[in-house]
């Protein structure tokens, strides 16, 4: 008899704090992503972006999902004030990155919802994120849209997702 398995169901989700090996990792993958933006066309500020966070111990936090083989499989963050002109939205969720052969599996999913469980524990009430064109994705997992606008040069979603 075979057993179907899903790559969630093979997928440990760490903190990178924990396991710092893979810090390259997750830069290279982020730059490869989103370099075409500005502020992600250089390695040096991702990683610095990644290792401020690692250092916070706070709220803040990155987590990746690691495959059977402990190969970096997906990424995902809650970051302070991603977007600052509005002080009440404090908390972000940003970076969910999951490898393009592994996309719709679940992965992103996880990520996500590790996340939002890692800051309701904190004690933060609400997360906020934006997204050009995930809104679909975001919405099934209890995402809110706010409102849209012009965010680096394109229009996004600006998504809430309450937590108490």
């Amino acid at each position: 008899m075979t057993q179907n398995t899903s790559p969630t169901d093979t997928v440990k989700i760490a903190s990178l704090a924990d396991v710092p090996q893979y810090l390259e990792t997750v830069t290279e993958y982020l730059h490869g992503e989103w370099s075409d933006f500005a502020h992600w066309a250089q390695k040096d500020f991702i990683r610095q972006r990644l290792e401020q966070r690692l250092l916070s111990r706070g709220r803040q936090c990155v987590l990746i999902a690691l495959d059977e083989n402990e190969q970096v499989v997906g990424t995902a963050g809650v970051m302070r004030y991603e977007l600052s002109d509005v002080a009440e939205r404090k908390y972000w969720l940003g970076e969910v990155f999951t490898c393009h052969h592994l996309r719709g599996k679940g992965i992103g999913s996880a990520l996500v919802k590790a996340c939002i469980e890692r800051s309701r524990a904190a004690g933060i009430d609400t997360l906020w994120l934006y997204t050009p064109d995930q809104q679909g994705l975001y919405g099934r997992l209890g995402w809110l849209e706010a409102e849209r606008r012009e965010v680096n040069g394109e229009w996004v979603s600006i998504m809430q997702r309450p937590l108490i």
